[in-house]
């Protein structure tokens, strides 16, 4: 199975090229290029594997996107992409949580097995956009998120609580002030591609695909979509 994996829903954001025999991936770079680079990245990791270019994908492929949390702009392009190159290749569609993949990150980097985890986003305006993630045998099960007031969601959190997520960058210093927290390291606060196309495959190994006409984005703000034509976030 060759799966081609994009991240653009936050940050510098990733993609990756993953096959039977190995894997290729790169950064993006900051968030404001990756309408210019993305293509061309994606072509890249497509020649590092050796499978030609992006026209030589097709049916029995699968093109996994990181559908959010995230900013407007950003999943706007990485969605957009994953969609076109579904649409013109008929490989397959996979969104996958940004949550379910920091809590894969969490697990894989930090050593939290069997962890349920509390993953946070900045959601800006003093807030943050939260979630908790449970491990199953196979993935997690991941409850529905929802917006808190930054101090509040800080003073909430059960002690011995395992806390991840984009958020905890910015909120590091009240998080380890606790004492009672586990705080994940920065390398595992972030969804990844690789990460993104390790999900992807356990979804189509069990033939659980995305209809490109029906995936939409997960913003960090339910009103971020009508706010589009504004200046969101991002």
């Amino acid at each position: 199975m060759r799966i081609l994996a994009i991240d653009t829903s936050v940050g510098t954001g990733s993609v990756a090229a993953v096959d039977d025999h190995g894997s290729s991936d790169r950064p993006l770079g900051p968030a404001g290029g990756h309408a210019r680079v993305l293509t061309a990245t994606l072509a890249e990791v497509v020649a590092d594997r050796g499978w030609g270019d992006l026209g030589t994908l097709g049916p029995g492929d699968v093109i996994a996107v990181v559908r959010g949390p995230g900013s407007f702009t950003g999943l706007r392009v990485g969605i957009t992409t994953a969609k076109s190159i579904s649409w013109t290749t008929r490989a397959s569609l996979v969104g996958v949580s940004g949550f379910e993949v920091i809590a894969s990150r969490a697990m894989r980097i930090d050593g939290w097995r069997d962890q349920r985890m509390v993953i946070a986003y900045d959601a800006g305006r003093g807030e943050v956009y939260v979630a908790t993630a449970s491990p199953l045998d196979h993935g997690w099960t991941v409850a529905p998120p929802a917006l808190f007031r930054r101090d509040e969601w800080l003073a909430s959190l059960p002690r011995g609580s395992h806390v991840t997520g984009p958020a905890a960058d910015a909120l590091e210093t009240p998080l380890l002030g606790r004492g009672d927290l586990m705080v994940a390291p920065p390398e595992a606060r972030h969804p990844r591609a690789l990460e993104a196309a390790a999900i992807a495959r356990r979804r189509a190994e069990s033939g659980d695909f995305d209809d490109p006409h029906a995936l939409v984005p997960d913003y960090l703000r339910p009103s971020y979509a009508e706010e589009g034509k504004g200046s969101p976030a991002g």
